[in-house]
């Protein structure tokens, strides 16, 4: 299930679910995993992984997100807008902006955060 997160000291305008699986993030050319989904908003991502994704790096991601009991695959391109790469364990957080979806997989999106 997905849960809302929310925070009084988080200056979010959108409502975003945290993503309790963590569902693999792919690349949508190559096929490689390029991290781990942590949440979702309707026009944003934050994802964990072992490398760093710098800021401003475009990505063309596949993300299998299960939807109405079944898994759907969301394409889109996102921008890289920070990356946190301060956890001692090597993980690196990412938080991406969507900047190109098709408006099927927005509407998924849309779902899976707002219902």
């Amino acid at each position: 299930m997905n849960t809302k997160v929310s925070s009084n000291n988080e200056q979010r305008k959108l409502a975003r679910v945290s993503i309790p699986d963590h569902p693999q993030v792919f690349d949508a050319h190559s096929g490689a995993t390029v991290g781990q989904l942590v949440n979702l908003s309707a026009e944003g991502l934050m994802m964990m992984s072992t490398t760093a994704v710098n800021p401003g790096s475009l990505l063309q991601l596949r993300i299998p997100l299960q939807c109405n009991n079944e898994v759907v695959e969301i394409l889109l391109g996102a921008e890289s807008l920070w990356c946190d790469e301060t956890d001692e364990s090597g993980i690196c957080w990412t938080g991406l902006h969507i900047i190109d979806i098709s408006p099927e997989h927005q509407e998924i999106i849309s779902t899976l955060v707002y219902d």
